[in-house]
């Protein structure tokens, strides 16, 4: 008998809705390499001949973190289309502010590494691929305030309602740090 898990990686007929516009068919593998380049995100409808309707990615079994992690563990093949972290990092939490020239905003800093970071944020406007500044307020995590410039890599799924205040989950990765802020990260590996 085959398990749930196998049929799925057997599955070639992967579908994704943007928009009025449906792409597909593509295999499960060719969907894990669009996830880590960023080419389909949390929001993007998927389907396939095992599911009922269309989904959200972020919805989808076949893609939450758990699957993911269990794919990473159990197959060499895939193991090898996650891409690998560059840094280490570490959970933090302390204050930030920051705009992307035309909103500012304010939240709160939840993982850091050298490269970037994943980012609550009091707005649900940014994009993947936005340049944002984002200030480190000064905290006991960091003791002088910072900034860094940005560029928005993932914008997190949420099944609340959104409003111009609400909070979202972004991972950022950083293009510029300045040089005592740099030193501050390094101090908290």
């Amino acid at each position: 008998m085959t398990n749930i898990g196998q049929l799925n990686l057997e599955l070639k007929n992967w579908h994704i809705l943007r928009g009025d516009t449906q792409y597909g068919p593509y295999d499960y593998e060719v969907m894990i390499k669009m996830v880590q380049c960023n080419e389909i995100q949390d929001y993007n409808y998927v389907w396939a001949p095992h599911l009922e309707t269309w989904q959200m990615l972020g919805e989808c079994a076949d893609f939450s973190k758990d699957r993911l992690a269990l794919l990473i563990r159990e197959n060499q093949a895939l193991r090898d289309e996650f891409s690998k972290r560059e840094a280490n990092r570490k959970d933090v939490l302390s204050p930030v502010m920051g705009h992307n020239g035309s909103t500012f905003f304010d939240g709160d800093c939840k993982s850091i590494s050298q490269n970037g970071a994943l980012i609550l944020i009091n707005t649900p406007l940014l994009l993947p691929d936005d340049q944002i500044v984002v200030h480190f307020c000064a905290s006991s995590t960091f003791p002088e305030g910072f900034k860094v410039l940005a560029q928005v890599v993932r914008k997190n799924f949420t099944k609340q309602r959104l409003n111009t205040k609400s909070a979202l989950q972004y991972a950022v990765r950083f293009l510029q740090v300045q040089a005592d802020g740099l030193k501050q990260i390094k101090t908290l590996f």
